[in-house]
């Protein structure tokens, strides 16, 4: 009766269902129960920080935020109000990944053999490239990921993949991490990581490069994850006009929101970088 009241009388609304319009006037009254009180209180939470992971975040991750806000709520009660809300996280999607002929066959043995969890920085490095599409063009990202914190440490963009694109990310790395080798860089067998000139890089580092093995994606398996997440996240919802405009929401994406924001299910629903901070690795 109330969501009609402008369309028909209440007198008429109350003689065809059959009830008193006393009665419907008193349900106006009644104050909200604690628990609509408090829906009403999490809907505008789970909105708000769905709109600041930019429509990213899935139930878990939105549970998580908001308990570690201190606001005391379930995670299935979260699920069913975003249901009711009609807020859904963006969904992953199936790409196909760019490969490159390997030209130098003195490749290295996979020595990560899956290994991807490590209690100490620095002691394993994954790199891999990927490639994402503007109306101007193709720009391509490759990244070097530390897998004690899934940090990513060093990132270089470019609109061709080679030599130049792999060494801009692995020097960034070498940059921003205090290194106490010899540890392990993964990556797959494509010439950007297999030419003489990355690989005697490496040997000058003391760096153990680690191979995967040919047509095994589950080798690199969590730098392939990242690539999926990124375009997950950033890119199904956004179109890019220009190579510009695509470097610029990678980046941020990288530095300000996974590295220091996003909550990663394997470091227990915090940052990399507080997950680095809680562990004195800063």
């Amino acid at each position: 009766m109330n969501e009609y009241k402008n369309e028909f009388k209440i007198k008429s609304m109350a003689r065809v269902l059959e009830v008193s319009r006393s009665g419907y006037y008193g349900w106006l009254k009644q104050e909200p129960s604690h628990r609509e009180t408090k829906n009403v209180f999490l809907k505008e939470n789970v909105t708000r920080v769905f709109k600041e992971s930019k429509h990213r975040y899935g139930s878990p991750r939105i549970y998580k935020q908001l308990k570690s806000e201190g606001i005391s709520c379930g995670r299935h009660r979260i699920a069913y109000l975003m249901r009711e809300s009609g807020i859904v996280a963006r969904k992953k999607r199936k790409y196909k990944k760019s490969v490159t002929t390997r030209h130098d066959r003195s490749f290295a043995v996979n020595v990560l053999n899956r290994q991807f969890h490590y209690n100490k920085p620095d002691q394993a490095w994954v790199s891999d490239v990927s490639y994402f599409w503007t109306r101007s063009g193709w720009l391509h990202l490759a990244i070097v990921m530390d897998l004690f914190s899934r940090r990513i440490i060093g990132w270089s963009m470019g609109a061709h993949v080679d030599k130049n694109l792999t060494r801009e990310a692995f020097n960034m790395a070498i940059i921003n991490r205090n290194l106490k080798c010899p540890f392990i860089h993964h990556s797959d067998q494509g010439a950007e990581y297999t030419n003489k000139e990355y690989q005697n890089i490496l040997k000058n580092h003391d760096i153990i490069s680690s191979m995967s093995r040919s047509g095994n994606c589950y080798d690199n398996a969590v730098a392939e994850s990242f690539f999926k997440t990124i375009k997950v996240e950033l890119t199904k919802r956004q179109k890019f006009n220009t190579i510009e405009e695509a470097r610029a929401a990678i980046f941020e994406y990288i530095e300000i929101f996974y590295n220091r924001k996003r909550f990663h299910s394997t470091l227990g629903y915090i940052s990399p970088a507080e997950y680095e901070r809680s562990r004195g690795a800063n």
